[in-house]
């Protein structure tokens, strides 16, 4: 079986593409914290490897089909964090209090 330099290079792209994502992966899980990652940058991300993924099938290509499917599920896993990362901070803000809204009654209470 003969592999191709194309093959070749598309693997270790592919290879190195992945690493990139598995640090970010394992301290979300870790640690919870996603609160530095942006949601609309691995909802595109993680909607673009779904494209990479479907392309790399139309092509028959195993590098691209193998390391986009991969890639998709890393960026997966940080999307679902971030979204119910999302949703638990709003829901700890709605039961906090409002302060105040202005006014000459906000002056008083403050001056007292």
């Amino acid at each position: 079986m003969e592999v191709s330099l194309a093959t070749v290079i598309g693997s270790a792209a592919g290879c190195i593409g992945l690493y990139s994502l598995i640090p970010q992966v394992v301290k979300c899980c870790r640690t919870g914290d996603v609160a530095a990652i942006s949601l609309r940058m691995f909802a595109v991300r993680t909607f673009g490897l779904l494209l990479w993924t479907l392309y790399g099938f139309a092509l028959g290509s195993l590098p691209v089909l193998i390391f986009s499917a991969l890639g998709l599920v890393l960026s997966s896993v940080i999307l679902v964090l971030k979204i119910r990362g999302s949703r638990m901070q709003h829901a700890g803000e709605d039961c906090r209090q409002d302060p105040p809204q202005g006014g000459a009654d906000t002056a008083e209470a403050v001056a007292r």
